[in-house]
């Protein structure tokens, strides 16, 4: 294992600034271009539907594409698997900016994730290979902070973009970042500690082995699972705030950003507090404030909206403040196959993620509250 002390000595910034980057690359790239949705549409002549179906094909792709490159990389190593998932995405970026077919942009759409899926892998996997104990977790803090910062500017950016160019610069803006992850790539040094020694499908067969391991297992189905509040949130907010509450956008908006600042200083609170206590003690405090919450958003949720939200407050903080930690017990929880360790818990966590976000917009619920209370409380219970 390369010296952790050397490269993250205190004076070497930029391959941290780097992995917290390319953990954020995935945010980045879904939500940069939201607000240019209407006018994709126009301009491609097609449906709102259609050029939804662009996030939808984002996501498959981004959760079955970790599987093939956490593998892939512990074959061939982190560097060889950055700079080829870099080059799809620049490459992908720039051909959705230039189509005039909405079917050619659903298709690199779709390779675009998959280029931004060994981003995201190889981020985790690299902390893995060169990081223990507890630097492993402050950095990991920083790369939680910036995945949760990057959703809430990168539409803001593309909006700002919008007002200079149409939405096809949104596109070459993405393929920008693409180049950065590609010029990070060329400049890093391998970190996988053995590449080749394996055949490839015996690197594949890694994602069982890692599985099978009931030391990992049982925290990544909990801290997958645990991902499934907060998304519920995402999926039915605008409708709580919005058709339930009558609000206008502008005060939805502020709303959604009131949460979003306890989402973000979670991990911060983690780092410079939570990570000096007992880590077990930690996980399930927060698990229990997140099951009591919900339970309290099932009997008061929907009396206002700013009874919604302070009930709400305590499922997002504790669910983002628990993922730093909760990240290092699964990677810890395993001696070697990095790239796959890392892999599946991207993929575990999307996975889960999206059902919750199908499960709360359902229409067998009374209200969208109570989606949001009975996913809150009934996952974080069984979690505990």
């Amino acid at each position: 294992m390369p010296n952790s002390r050397r490269i993250f000595r205190p004076g070497n910034r930029y391959l941290i600034a780097y992995l917290t980057f390319l953990s954020a690359f995935a945010p980045l790239s879904t939500d940069m271009y939201l607000p240019a949705l209407p006018t994709m549409a126009e301009a491609l002549s097609t449906t709102d539907d259609l050029v939804s179906d662009s996030m939808s094909a984002f996501f498959l792709v981004y959760a079955l594409s970790t599987l093939f490159w956490g593998p892939l990389s512990d074959r061939y190593g982190r560097r060889p698997v950055l700079i080829a998932g870099s080059a799809i995405y620049i490459v992908t970026s720039a051909l959705a900016a230039i189509t005039s077919s909405i079917w050619v942009l659903l298709a690199m759409r779709g390779l675009q994730a998959a280029g931004c899926a060994a981003a995201s892998a190889m981020s985790l996997a690299i902390v893995k290979d060169i990081l223990r104990g507890s630097f492993m977790e402050k950095i990991v803090s920083f790369m939680q902070a910036a995945h949760i910062l990057a959703p809430m500017c990168a539409p803001v950016i593309g909006g700002g973009l919008l007002y200079f160019m149409s939405w096809r610069g949104v596109f070459w803006a993405l393929a920008l970042c693409g180049v950065l992850a590609l010029a990070g790539a060329l400049g890093l040094r391998e970190t996988a500690r053995t590449t080749g020694s394996a055949s490839l499908g015996a690197a594949f067969q890694a994602l069982w082995r890692v599985l099978r391991n009931c030391e990992f297992l049982k925290p990544f189905l909990i801290f997958s699972a645990l991902t499934m509040p907060f998304m519920s949130f995402l999926a039915v907010s605008t409708f709580v705030y919005q058709d339930l509450f009558g609000l206008s956008p502008q005060a939805f908006s502020l709303f959604f950003a009131m949460n979003a600042a306890f989402s973000l200083g979670a991990p911060l609170a983690h780092l410079y507090w939570f990570s000096k206590l007992n880590r077990r003690a930690v996980l399930a405090a927060e698990i229990l404030v997140m099951a009591l919450a919900g339970a309290l958003m099932l009997g008061f949720g929907a009396r206002g909206p700013w009874t919604f939200a302070l009930l709400m407050a305590p499922i997002t903080f504790c669910g983002s403040a628990l993922r730093p930690p909760s990240t290092v017990v699964m990677l810890e929880a395993n001696r070697g196959d990095n790239g796959a360790v890392s892999a599946l818990i991207q993929c575990g966590a999307l996975l889960f993620a999206s059902a919750s976000m199908f499960a709360a917009p359902l229409p067998f619920w009374p209200t969208p509250v109570t989606a949001i209370g009975a996913i809150s409380a009934t996952v974080s219970s069984l979690c505990l």
